[in-house]
C-alpha cells in the first residue's frame, strides 16, 4: 500500500448569485486545483469541494487517501461507501476552517474571478428577476422535447415553437430544467422539484456551452414576452 496521500478541500459560496468556488490541494505532492461552478447551497458547495478532491485523487491513481474538510454536516460515511472500491483505504478528517486557509483562498479567488466574467447563464440569472416565471420558462423551454416540454407548457401556459438542439449534446432536457432551477424564483423552483426531483447543478460552462451551441440570445426573452402577452389577451 502506498503512503497516505492527504488532500485538503474547501468551498467559497455567494448566496445571492449561487456561484461557488472549489479549492483543493494535495499536501503530499503540493499540487493545487480550483474550479468555479454553481451550487444550490453552501452545503452543496462544500460537498462538491470534497468530491472534487476525491475525483482528483482517482484521476491521479492515488489509492490510500485522507480527505480533510471543514463542514461537519457532510455525510462522509455515504461518500466513503460509494467510493470504497476506488481506493485501498479512504479516510476523512474534519478540522476547523483555520487549518484550511490556503484552499479557502483558492476557492474564494476562483469564485471572484469567475463572477467577473459575464456569462450567458449569469445574464439569465440577472434578467430572471425582472420577468415573470411564465416568461422565463417560455424563453428556455423551446430547447426541450417530449414530456419535459409538455410540463413546461403547462407551467408557462404557452407552446412556443421548438428551437434546434445541438445534436452532439446529451441530456438537454435535464440541463434546461437544471438551469431553470438555478435562475428561478422559489415558487417555480418548488414546482420543478415536485415534478422532476432534485436535478444536479451543472458547472456554468456546461450551461453556456449548451446555450452557445443553440445560438441563444437575450432576444429569446423578448419573444417569450410577446408569446405570454398573446396568451393574456386571448384570456
Amino acid at each position: 500500500m502506498e503512503p497516505n496521500i492527504i488532500y485538503c478541500s474547501d468551498a467559497s459560496y455567494d448566496l445571492k448569485t449561487k456561484e461557488a468556488g472549489l479549492g483543493i490541494k494535495n499536501l503530499t505532492t503540493g499540487v493545487s486545483h480550483s474550479v468555479a461552478l454553481t451550487a444550490s447551497s453552501v452545503q452543496e458547495a462544500e460537498e462538491f469541494a470534497l468530491l472534487e478532491a476525491i475525483n482528483h485523487a482517482i484521476l491521479h491513481r492515488h489509492r490510500n487517501c485522507i480527505f480533510v474538510y471543514d463542514n461537519i454536516s457532510i455525510d462522509t460515511a455515504s461518500i466513503g461507501a460509494f467510493y470504497a472500491n476506488a481506493f485501498e483505504m479512504i479516510q476523512f478528517l474534519w478540522c476547523k476552517r483555520d487549518y484550511l486557509v490556503e484552499v479557502d483562498r483558492l476557492a474564494s479567488n476562483v469564485r471572484t474571478s469567475a463572477s467577473n466574467v459575464r456569462t450567458l447563464s449569469k445574464q439569465i440569472l440577472s434578467f430572471a428577476k425582472q420577468i415573470s416565471d411564465e416568461e422565463l420558462v417560455c424563453a428556455l423551454m423551446p430547447l426541450t422535447r417530449g414530456e419535459t416540454y409538455g410540463y413546461l407548457c403547462a407551467i408557462s401556459g404557452t407552446a412556443p415553437m421548438h428551437k434546434p438542439c445541438p445534436s452532439s449534446m446529451k441530456g438537454v432536457n435535464e440541463m434546461i430544467v437544471s438551469l431553470l432551477m438555478y435562475v428561478s424564483s422559489n415558487p417555480l423552483r418548488a414546482r420543478l422539484i415536485e415534478r422532476f426531483g432534485y436535478i444536479r447543478a451543472y458547472k456554468e460552462k456546461h450551461y453556456d456551452d449548451l446555450l452557445k451551441n443553440a445560438h441563444f440570445s437575450m432576444e429569446w426573452f423578448e419573444e417569450a414576452k410577446h408569446e405570454c402577452r398573446a396568451l393574456y389577451r386571448a384570456a
